[in-house]
C-alpha cells in the first residue's frame, strides 16, 4: 500500500504476457548513460537484453534535468504555454509572471535585489524590490532587473506617439539620499545606445500606491522604457518599493492593462510540396557535395545516412536536389540528427543548385541556421537570398567547415509553400527542453514539436496540416511521450539535479505515479555525489527515506545494489564508509562507470520481474 495514494488494484499479480510489455525509463544523466564507453552500455540498453526474451527499453534520460523537468516530460506535471501574438497592445511581454525571472545586481553603487513577490485584491502580481548601498552617481537604473529581456528596444516610426504607465508603492525604508522615481521613455539609437528621455512622470513616494503614465513622441528610430531612482551622490539609499507591472503601448494615451502573453495563434500549415527522406533501403536522393573536386565520404549505416567532413576543409557533407522553390516561399527543415564523431558545427540551409551557392534566408537574415546539438531540429527558411544572387532554392545542404566530424541523418523531411508553420512561444511554465533540442507532443489536438532555436528561444512548429488555431495563455502541451509511453512499464529515476528541495522532487514523482497506466512503475533511489557536502548527502538520505516509505516494493534501492557490488579494496570501502557509491562502479564524482550501470541494470530487471510486469 502506498502512503497518500489512491491506487487501482495492484496489477502485479497478472500472469507473465506472451508479449511483455516495453518499459520506459525516465530520468537525468545517470539514465541517459553519462560516464559509459558507449550509448549501449547505458543501463536501459543493458537490461534489455537481462529479460528472458530481450524486452524493448525507451531511454528517456536527459543531462540535467531536475524531477519537475523530467515529470513534464512524462505527463505528471502539466507543460502550460503561451504563444507569441503578433500585434501585442502591451509591448511588455511578461506581465502576467511579474518579476518571477527577477537577478540581483548593483548599478551606480546600489544594490537592487527582490524580496517578496504576491497579488493585489484583484490578483496583479507585484514584486517587492529593495534597493540599498551608498550611491556613486546620480541615479540607477532598476528597469533592467524588472524587465530583463523585456526592457529592449522598440522600433518607432519619426512622429509616432507612446505611452507608458504603472504602479508603484513605497513599502519600507525612507526616502533619504533619493530625489525621485520616475517611470520614463528613452529614444536609441540603430545601437541600442542611449540618446535622450522623450517622457517622463515621477512617482510618489508617500507610502500610497500611486498610478502615473507618460506620453512621448518618437523622433530616433527606437525608443524603451525603465525606471530610474534619482539619488543624491555618496549618499546611503536603503528603501523598498512595490512595483506592479506596466504597459507601454502605442498612442497619445494610457488605456486599460492587457496583461501579457494573451492570446496566441497557431498558423496555418498547408505545404505544397513534401520530400520526406529515410534511410532503410538507400540514399533517397542525397549525394556528397562536391567542392572544390573534394567528396566527403557518405553511407547508410544501421538505417541512417552517415556524412562527414573528413579533411577539415570548408562545406563538406551532404546535399539533396529538390524542385525549385520561388522566391518568398517558406521551406521547412525537420531532421534527426547525431553526432557520430568529433564536434562542430554543421551549417544547414538551401543552395540554387546542388553544389551551388545559399539560396535561402533566416528569420535573423542569416542564409543558413547553425546546429552543433544532437536531437530533432525544425529549421523555417525563406527560399532566396539578394546576398549571393539567388532567387530560387533547388537544394538543401548540411555542410561543415573547419573540423573534422561526422554526423548522421534520419527523417529529414524538406516541405515548401506559402504558410509558415512555426511561431515563438512566448511563455512555458517548466523549461522541459534543458538539455534537449525538441518535444514532439500536441496543442489543442495540433501536432506539433517545441524547439529551441540558437538564440535560446522556444518555437512551436506544427507538423500536421490545418487552418490557423487561436491558443489563449496558460494553454497544455501534451508531450508525445506522455500519450505514446503511458501503457509502457515505466522505470523513474528522478530527483539528482534538485534533490535538496525534498517536497518538490517527492511531490513530481507523486504526480508521475498517476500519468502509468495500471500503475506500473518503479522508483529509483537518489544517489549521493562525491562533490556533495555533508548537508547535501543528509538532504539525499532523508529524500530516499521518504521515497522508500511511500513506494515499498516499487521503490529501488540502486545505493544499496552499488554497495552490494563493492570491492573490497580501501577506496571503495572508505566511500562505503562515507555513504557513496564506491568508486570502483563510477567513472567520476556521480556518474557510473559500465559496470555500476551494469549493477543498476540488473536491480532494475530484478524488481521489474519481481511484481511479475
Amino acid at each position: 500500500m502506498l502512503i497518500g495514494f489512491g491506487l487501482a488494484a495492484d496489477s502485479a499479480l497478472c500472469p507473465h504476457s506472451l508479449h511483455p510489455t516495453s518499459i520506459a525509463a525516465f530520468g537525468d544523466s545517470l539514465t541517459e548513460g553519462a560516464g559509459a564507453s558507449a550509448p549501449s552500455h547505458s543501463f536501459p540498453a543493458l537490461a534489455a537484453n537481462l529479460f528472458d526474451p530481450p524486452r524493448t527499453l525507451i531511454n528517456r534520460g536527459i543531462g540535467g534535468q531536475t524531477s519537475t523537468q523530467i515529470a513534464a516530460r512524462q505527463g505528471g506535471r502539466e507543460l502550460l504555454i503561451a504563444i507569441k501574438e503578433n500585434n501585442p497592445k502591451n509591448l511588455f511581454p511578461r506581465t502576467r509572471d511579474w518579476m518571477q525571472s527577477f537577478e540581483t545586481g548593483t548599478v551606480n553603487g546600489l544594490t537592487h535585489e527582490l524580496v517578496n513577490t504576491g497579488s493585489d485584491e484583484t490578483g496583479l502580481p507585484y514584486g517587492d524590490v529593495r534597493i540599498h548601498g551608498t550611491a556613486d552617481a546620480a541615479f540607477t537604473d532598476f528597469g533592467r532587473q524588472i524587465y530583463g529581456a523585456i526592457a529592449t528596444n522598440h522600433a518607432a516610426a519619426s512622429g509616432s506617439a507612446w505611452t507608458v504607465s504603472g504602479d508603484i508603492q513605497k513599502i519600507a525604508g525612507t526616502t533619504a539620499g533619493i530625489s525621485s522615481l520616475r517611470l520614463t521613455l528613452i529614444q536609441a539609437d540603430d545601437l541600442g545606445g542611449y540618446l535622450n528621455e522623450i517622457a517622463t512622470v515621477a512617482f510618489g513616494l508617500d507610502g500610497a500606491r500611486h498610478s502615473v503614465s507618460a506620453t512621448g513622441v518618437a523622433i530616433h528610430p527606437y525608443i524603451r522604457s525603465t525606471h530610474l531612482l534619482d539619488v543624491i551622490p555618496g549618499s546611503a539609499v536603503d528603501i523598498t518599493i512595490r512595483v506592479f507591472p506596466g504597459q507601454f503601448e502605442a498612442g497619445s494615451a494610457a488605456t486599460e492593462l492587457v496583461l501579457t502573453p494573451g492570446t496566441g495563434e497557431i498558423p496555418a500549415y498547408r505545404p505544397e510540396a513534401v520530400v520526406i527522406s529515410r534511410f532503410d533501403e538507400g540514399m533517397a536522393g542525397w549525394a556528397s557535395r562536391n567542392q572544390g573536386g573534394h567528396t566527403g565520404p557518405l553511407f547508410l549505416q544501421a538505417g541512417k545516412l552517415i556524412a562527414a567532413n573528413d579533411d577539415g576543409g570548408a562545406l563538406r557533407g551532404c546535399e539533396l536536389e529538390i524542385a525549385p522553390v520561388p522566391e518568398g516561399k517558406t521551406i521547412r527543415v525537420a531532421f534527426d540528427l547525431e553526432f557520430v564523431s568529433g564536434a562542430g558545427q554543421i551549417q544547414i540551409g538551401g543552395l540554387q543548385a546542388a553544389g551551388g551557392s545559399w539560396a535561402t534566408t533566416t528569420r535573423e537574415g542569416d542564409p543558413t541556421w547553425p546546429i552543433s546539438t544532437a536531437g530533432h531540429h525544425e529549421l523555417i527558411f525563406t527560399s532566396g537570398n539578394a546576398a549571393f544572387g539567388n532567387i530560387n532554392c533547388a537544394a538543401i545542404a548540411f555542410l561543415a567547415s573547419g573540423s573534422l566530424l561526422s554526423w548522421s541523418l534520419d527523417n529529414v523531411l524538406v516541405s515548401s509553400g506559402d504558410d509558415d508553420p512555426q511561431v515563438a512561444i512566448a511563455y512555458a511554465s517548466i523549461d522541459a527542453l534543458n538539455g534537449t533540442s525538441s518535444i514532439a507532443g500536441t496543442i489543442m489536438e495540433t501536432s506539433g514539436v517545441i524547439t529551441k532555436g540558437s538564440n535560446g528561444h522556444l518555437y512551436f512548429t506544427r507538423t500536421g496540416e490545418g487552418g490557423a488555431i487561436s491558443v489563449a495563455y496558460g494553454t497544455a502541451f501534451k508531450p508525445e511521450d506522455a500519450m505514446a509511453l503511458r501503457h509502457d512499464v515505466q522505470w523513474i529515476w528522478a530527483g539528482r539535479n534538485n534533490a535538496t528541495d525534498r517536497e518538490t522532487v517527492l511531490s513530481d514523482i507523486a504526480a508521475m505515479a498517476p500519468a502509468v497506466a495500471g500503475n506500473r512503475f518503479l522508483v529509483g533511489s537518489v544517489l549521493p555525489s562525491a562533490a556533495d557536502g555533508a548537508e547535501i548527502r543528509q538532504a539525499i538520505a532523508d529524500l530516499n527515506a521518504d521515497l522508500a516509505v511511500r513506494y515499498g516494493a516499487r521503490y529501488v534501492d540502486l545505493h544499496a545494489a552499488l554497495v552490494a557490488a563493492a570491492s573490497i579494496t580501501t577506496g571503495d570501502q572508505a566511500d562505503i564508509a562515507a555513504g557513496l557509491v564506491p568508486r570502483s562502479l563510477r567513472s567520476d564524482d556521480l556518474h557510473l562507470n559500465d559496470t555500476g550501470y551494469a549493477v543498476v541494470a540488473a536491480a532494475w530487471v530484478d524488481a521489474t520481474l519481481a511484481m511479475r510486469w
